[in-house]
C-alpha cells in the first residue's frame, strides 16, 4: 500500500543512555539515510516508510536493521521511537529480525509478528503532550499479554522517563542491558568515568590499572556486565554528554569541546550515523536524565 507524506518535526521526550536512545511524541519525518543503529518505531496511527528501491509501506511498528537505508514518508502525531546499538546485548538480537533486512515490508512484517503494532493502545494512554509521567504510561500498559520484545519496548520507553533523580542513580549500577552490574571492577569504572571524560581522552588501560586488573580481563567483563562493549559504550556516552549541553544552550562548537569530540563536524558525523540527523534535528526534544550536572546557562 502506498501513501503520500507530509513534514513533521521531531517533539516531545527524549533520553540518551549507552546503547540506546528513547524518543516519545511526535514522530517526524526523515529523507532516505542510514545509521548504525537498530530503530524500532511504533505509532497510533499510520505511518509511512520507504526503502532504498523506492518501495512504501503503511504500518504503525518497524524494525530497521542498522547500516540499512530507509525514510520515514509521513511521520503520526504520536509515537515511540528506541534507537539500539547492534553490538549491545539486545541490539545484537533485533538487529536480525526483519526479512528481507533492505524491504520495508519485511521491517513493518517483522513489528506485526512481534505484536509491536499493537501497542497503540498502549501509546493512546499516555499524555499527548511533551511531558508524559511514567505512572501514567505504566498504567495504560495493553490489557492483552505483550510479547516479550513488545513488553521490552514499553520498559525501555517507561524506564526513560524516570524522575532525573532515579535516572543519575541508574548509571552507576545497570548497564546497557538493563541489569544490575554486580562486577566491583566495573562498578567503579562507571564511577570514574565521568570525571575522566570531563578531563580529556579515556584510554581503557589507564582504568584498568586504576581498578588493578588487565587490560583484556576489564574489555571482558565490562562488555559482559553491561552487554556494550567498552568503545561504543563510551561513544554513547559523549553523545549523551552532548544532548546534556545542547539542551543547555551551548553552542555545537562548545558541545563538541567539551564532549569530547574532536570539533563540531566530528560530533554531527557521529549523530548521523548513529541516529540518521544531525544535532539540530533534536532542537524540538526535552532531554531527560543526566550523566553530568547541567551547566548554567551561558
Amino acid at each position: 500500500m502506498v501513501d503520500g507524506g507530509d513534514t513533521r518535526r521531531w517533539r516531545g521526550v527524549a533520553a540518551l543512555r549507552p546503547g540506546r536512545l528513547v524518543i516519545l511524541g511526535q514522530i517526524g519525518t526523515a529523507a532516505l539515510h542510514a545509521h548504525h543503529t537498530v530503530q524500532i518505531i511504533v505509532a497510533d496511527e499510520d505511518m509511512v516508510l520507504s526503502d532504498q528501491s523506492g518501495e512504501r509501506v503503511v504500518c504503525r511498528a518497524a524494525v530497521v536493521p542498522p547500516d540499512v537505508a530507509h525514510a520515514v514518508v509521513r511521520g503520526a502525531s504520536h509515537g515511540a521511537l528506541v534507537h539500539l546499538d547492534p553490538e549491545s546485548a539486545p541490539g545484537r538480537r533485533w538487529a536480525t529480525l526483519a526479512r528481507p533486512r533492505d524491504s520495508a515490508h519485511g521491517w513493518a512484517c517483522a513489528a506485526a509478528e512481534l505484536r509491536l503494532d499493537a501497542l497503540g493502545e498502549w501509546l493512546r494512554a499516555g499524555q499527548r503532550v511533551s511531558d508524559p509521567s511514567p505512572d501514567e504510561l505504566s498504567t495504560g500498559a495493553p490489557s492483552y499479554a505483550l510479547t516479550a520484545e513488545a513488553a521490552a519496548f514499553v520498559d525501555w520507553v517507561c524506564s526513560a522517563l524516570a524522575s532525573e533523580s532515579e535516572a543519575e542513580a541508574e548509571w552507576v549500577r545497570v548497564g546497557a542491558a538493563g541489569e544490575t552490574v554486580r562486577h566491583p571492577a566495573v562498578a567503579e569504572v562507571l564511577r570514574l568515568l565521568p570525571e575522566r571524560m570531563s578531563t580529556g581522552p579515556v584510554r581503557l588501560a589507564e582504568l584498568a590499572r586504576a581498578v588493578h586488573l588487565s587490560e583484556s580481563r576489564l574489555a571482558h567483563v565490562f562488555s559482559a556486565e553491561l552487554g556494550l562493549p567498552f568503545r561504543p559504550y563510551l561513544r554513547w556516552l559523549r553523545m549523551q554528554r552532548a544532548a546534556e549541553l545542547l539542551a543547555a544552550g551551548l553552542s555545537l562548537t562548545e558541545v563538541a569541546h567539551e564532549a569530547g569530540f574532536a570539533d563540531s563536524a566530528h560530533l554531527t558525523r557521529v549523530c548521523r550515523s548513529m541516529f540518521g540527523a544531525p544535532p539540530s534535528e533534536f532542537n524540538n526534544l526535552a532531554w531527560r536524565g543526566t550523566l553530568h550536572p547541567r551547566p548554567a546557562h551561558p
